[in-house]
């Protein structure tokens, strides 16, 4: 059971001066280009002290979901968090929110006040269920959504391509590192997954005796089909954020081209028409262009053209090695891979209007980058433990952490908001 209690204009405005600056602000195209820390713009988020009435079991059980709350919201990158109200206590111009969690199995109540006015944000009741982490999540997810009006990304997850034996498979991960799930089992090389935009489905490529074809999986019945087995190669597959069309590299021609798929019309069309080689195809979140990597300047960079083709443009100048373009979900910055003078390969971002790389990796070869879909964090594989892992990082470069431990792991992408 949740209960949301109005909030009246003068606490709304208070709920303002603690955000700093309103979102379309925040994380507008300026403050990404920066690339600066924008603590100021936090809420600061008193977290009190536990409540609870139970079992021994219960109360185990709410003291993990505590942890797993306060990771999650410091992750979130919206929140400076504290432990009690000591801070603010001889700072009356300070604002903060107060978050109580008290728990009466089976139940976990949170509340959430103005710590200045005592008025009350929010509040809401929940239900334990076996699964903690689940549960936390969700929590976490209420508590973001209410405070800032952005989505939380905690029930997000990441799948990924990983070394088995000789072979690759699929497995999805939380995207904190927790609860391994594979999802292929085939003795065969599974490669390049790709999230539908729906979140329910995952695009993938797949070796069949001599080519290279895209299959789908449903999440839900795990049945998996063949999308295309053309000749040659079928791969690196993105779907369109409006659900409408799949981009992919395809050789059936004799040479690797993109092609784009109409899911509404059945139809497939050819994109680039060169003796380069064309790949690695990603769409804008207004599914309007695409980037894609080609050699044809004589050496990999990466372009953008629109989805018929047309329009086409030369994004990367600096470094003569760029490939692995990723597209920001608010279309601000693209991430890449570049190629250093070390011969090392580093994830940087750049403005996609108007080239200017700043490069967020330095310790070994960092590769494959892809955005939450809040914009605020980077999944990618890097090899600085002498295998590649799977990473994440803050969109600036800051706090990279390991989610993966001891598996070979290749092209992460994370998913969309997930129901």
């Amino acid at each position: 059971m949740i209960k949301i209690f109005p909030i009246s204009k003068i606490t709304f405005l208070k709920m303002l001066i603690i955000l700093a600056v309103p979102s379309e602000v925040l994380f507008g195209e300026d403050v990404f280009l920066r690339l600066t820390d924008y603590a100021g713009g936090k809420i600061n988020l008193i977290v009190d002290s536990l409540d609870i009435q139970g079992t021994p079991k219960f109360i185990r059980n709410v003291k993990s979901i505590d942890r797993i709350i306060k990771y999650d919201l410091d992750y979130s990158l919206y929140f400076d968090l504290y432990s009690d109200t000591t801070f603010f206590n001889d700072k009356p111009t300070k604002s903060a929110v107060l978050l109580r969690i008290s728990a009466a199995e089976p139940n976990l109540m949170i509340s959430l006040n103005d710590f200045r006015t005592k008025e009350k944000i929010g509040e809401f009741t929940f239900q334990i269920s076996d699964d903690l982490r689940d549960s936390a999540h969700q929590i976490s997810d209420y508590i973001i959504e209410m405070l800032t009006g952005e989505k939380g990304i905690t029930s997000t997850k990441i799948v990924f391509s990983y070394q088995k034996g000789e072979k690759k498979d699929l497995a999805l991960i939380d995207y904190d590192g927790y609860n391994f799930i594979p999802l292929t089992d085939n003795d065969n090389y599974n490669l390049f997954p790709c999230w539908g935009s729906d979140g329910k489905r995952i695009l993938y490529s797949n070796y069949n005796v001599d080519r290279l074809i895209l299959r789908l999986l449903d999440l839900t019945t795990k049945d998996s089909r063949a999308i295309f087995s053309y000749q040659g190669l079928n791969f690196a597959p993105d779907y369109s954020p409006d659900g409408t069309k799949i981009a992919l590299t395809m050789s059936k021609d004799g040479n690797s081209e993109i092609y784009i798929l109409d899911l509404e019309k059945k139809k497939l069309n050819r994109l680039t028409k060169n003796w380069a080689v064309d790949c690695s195809p990603v769409f804008s979140p207004n599914s309007r262009e695409i980037a894609f990597v080609s050699d044809r300047s004589g050496m990999p960079q990466i372009y953008i053209m629109d989805i018929y083709g047309g329009n086409l443009r030369r994004l990367t100048f600096h470094g003569d090695y760029n490939t692995s373009p990723a597209w920001s979900p608010k279309g601000s910055l693209i991430a890449y891979v570049s190629r250093q003078s070390d011969y090392s390969q580093q994830i940087c971002v750049t403005d996609p209007s108007d080239f200017n790389p700043i490069q967020l990796t330095f310790d070994g070869n960092n590769e494959e980058p892809s955005w939450s879909p809040d914009g605020l964090h980077i999944a990618f594989i890097s090899n600085r433990t002498y295998r590649y892992e799977l990473w994440t990082m803050n969109w600036d470069g800051t706090r990279q952490r390991k989610l993966t431990r001891g598996l070979m792991t290749y092209a992460p992408d994370w998913s969309p908001y997930l129901k």
